[in-house]
């Protein structure tokens, strides 16, 4: 072991070779040099958890951000939406009023009037008055099943 030595001794131009303490020197530098290098990358390892896991909470708080004001979009949609239906709901309601209340103007038809008129009056009026009354149905099952 010795002439193996002093051979790498000569070979990187140490005068007389490398000495025990030489070897000894090289040997602790080497560990030292291992040690500080895996302590380095340890550190960068643990800190780049921190950072990824610091990353993570962003997104997931970025995400949950834009759910909430996806949610908040999508009420306001709907609250125009049901607010539509209240207002055709309530135009329905007044001319199935108007419809109904003619129902009453039957009577007031003259003699000379021919029957499939009247026939064709209290036809309309009824499919109007059905048609309507549907449409408020509708309305009321669309508007409570909106939200």
């Amino acid at each position: 072991m010795l002439s193996a030595a002093a051979w790498l001794g000569t070979q990187l131009n140490f005068p007389g070779g490398l000495t025990q303490t030489d070897w000894f020197g090289l040997g602790t530098g080497a560990v030292g040099t291992s040690y500080g290098w895996w302590a380095y990358n340890q550190n960068a390892y643990c800190n780049q958890v921190t950072w990824r896991q610091a990353q993570k909470y962003q997104e997931k708080n970025y995400h949950l951000g834009w759910v909430a004001i996806a949610r908040d979009d999508i009420r306001e949609l709907m609250s125009v939406s049901v607010n539509r239906i209240n207002n055709y709901m309530l135009i329905a309601t007044l001319i199935l009023g108007v419809a109904a209340d003619s129902l009453f103007w039957v009577n007031n038809f003259d003699n000379r009037c021919p029957g499939f008129v009247i026939n064709f009056f209290w036809l309309s009026i009824g499919l109007s008055v059905m048609f309507l009354s549907l449409s408020i149905l509708f309305g009321i099952k669309g508007q409570n099943s909106a939200f």
